[in-house]
């Protein structure tokens, strides 16, 4: 009976452990059905990754690469109101603004076409524009992705069209994105819903566009938790579309709700899955996480005098604010202190500029570093002289004079130092040659005539 009740008591024990091992799992992880093939959920502020499915398997991105193109033209180019007139375009594959030779339009017209109705012709004039070839876009597309923390991913144009060598994954496209949406002026081209150009003298046509992102714009249906519904989604404030055969339907998607905004990430799906796979990403993301803000920036703006400025003092504060993201139902239980470093702040300044940092800490060691920014330009109240032409040339020269100054001094004392050490050398010479001829003397008179005994 004692054996029947261990065996018993041991089977219980297995079987509760099985089970509590089945309850943990699928209390950890949610099932979410989607037709793509790779996923990736990310929270915008932090950068945590909320859901993935296959998000580090290579994958192609298709025109999801123009959201980069676009992200780094206004990187890179000072003006966008720098105007653009085309040249000799090769033959590029539709979707296209179909650009003829000698039409002119802005930098910001051509991102806005870009982003709005996805065109290759536009990438391309774009990636030459900053770069001077399609090749060196490249390069710089690779070196900017690596340094916000790609790791699977090689670009090779500008467009996204079919290429072995173009090619990425979920989790990379999800952090390209985040970056994308963090300039204002991209948030503000994605967001477009149409745009429209005048006919020119090189093409007779008006031009009328819109968004290829139906999230935006389209009152087309699709199937969702049993619904027909709209695929307008009022949450959704960008970014990019994309298709080839090799790389399905992809959609990279924003959406913003109650102060937290979420990054989906979708790729190889289909024409209506797309959609529903990203609309269950950005639903499961809001439902199932909370974002806390730790460090809001504005409860953090401080001042320092600045003596001699127009403005008489400079206002700071952190670059960003500092949230986490937890599962719903949990609170923050971490202890977070913070401090402020204060570096260089010498005049001019113009609002953005990196004036220090911002230490956070968590249970008393430092885990974040953000920049702390000017939030108002601060220039000298001499500017209107320091900054005078003349004056500049005259400063210039007047450092040069000083320099030339320098270095003469410095050879008057090299050479003056030179000819006292060749006088002391020569008098030590002139003092040893004396020496060793009164040594010759003394034993020459030594070994002279013998003494007498």
């Amino acid at each position: 009976m004692k054996k029947i009740s261990s065996v018993l008591i041991a089977f219980l024990l297995v079987f509760a452990s099985v089970f509590t091992s089945i309850g943990s799992v699928f209390a950890d992880q949610k099932v979410v059905n989607l037709e793509a093939k790779s996923a990736v959920l990310m929270d915008y502020e932090t950068g945590k990754v909320l859901y993935q499915k296959n998000g580090n398997v290579k994958i192609y991105p298709a025109s999801t690469t123009k959201a980069w193109t676009a992200y780094l033209v206004i990187k890179h180019v000072p003006d966008l109101n720098e105007k653009i007139t085309i040249g000799d375009l090769p033959y590029i594959e539709p979707s296209s603004m179909f650009l003829k030779k000698g039409e002119t339009f802005t930098v910001k017209e051509l991102l806005t076409a870009l982003m709005v109705h996805s065109c290759n012709d536009v990438a391309y004039v774009l990636a030459e524009h900053v770069s001077g070839s399609i090749p060196k876009f490249a390069d710089l597309m690779n070196k900017e992705a690596e340094a916000i923390g790609c790791t699977g991913t090689h670009f090779n144009n500008p467009n996204g069209l079919p290429d072995e060598n173009h090619y990425t994954t979920a989790k990379d496209m999800a952090l390209i994105a985040r970056k994308c949406m963090s300039d204002s002026v991209f948030r503000e081209i994605v967001a477009t819903k149409s745009v429209k150009f005048k006919p020119t003298k090189q093409y007779p046509h008006e031009r009328v566009y819109t968004n290829s992102n139906k999230f935006l714009t389209s009152h087309q249906k699709i199937t969702y938790k049993g619904k027909r519904i709209d695929i307008k989604y009022d949450i959704v404030d960008g970014i990019k579309t994309g298709f080839t055969n090799a790389a399905g339907k992809c959609l990279l998607t924003s959406a913003v709700k109650d102060n937290q905004r979420i990054i989906s990430a979708v790729f190889n799906s289909t024409n209506e899955g797309i959609y529903v796979d990203s609309r269950t990403l950005i639903d499961y993301g809001f439902e199932n996480y909370d974002s806390f803000t730790i460090m809001d920036k504005a409860d953090y703006v401080d001042t320092k005098r600045k003596w001699f400025s127009k403005q008489k003092k400079l206002m700071y504060q952190p670059k960003e604010s500092f949230t986490v993201v937890l599962p719903e139902g949990q609170t923050v239980t971490d202890e977070y202190t913070f401090k402020t470093d204060l570096q260089d702040t010498s005049l001019p300044l113009s609002a953005g500029d990196k004036v220090g940092e911002f230490y956070i800490y968590k249970n008393g060691d430092k885990f974040k570093t953000i920049d702390l920014v000017a939030k108002n330009d601060v220039t000298s109240k001499f500017a209107a002289i320091t900054e005078n032409t003349f004056f500049k040339l005259l400063l210039t020269i007047l450092k040069i004079a000083i320099i030339a100054f320098l270095i003469l001094l410095a050879y008057k004392l090299v050479k003056k130092y030179y000819r006292r050490f060749k006088r002391k050398q020569k008098a030590r010479m002139k003092k040893k040659k004396k020496a060793s001829k009164s040594k010759d003397k003394t034993i020459k008179k030594d070994t002279g005539k013998p003494r007498k005994k």
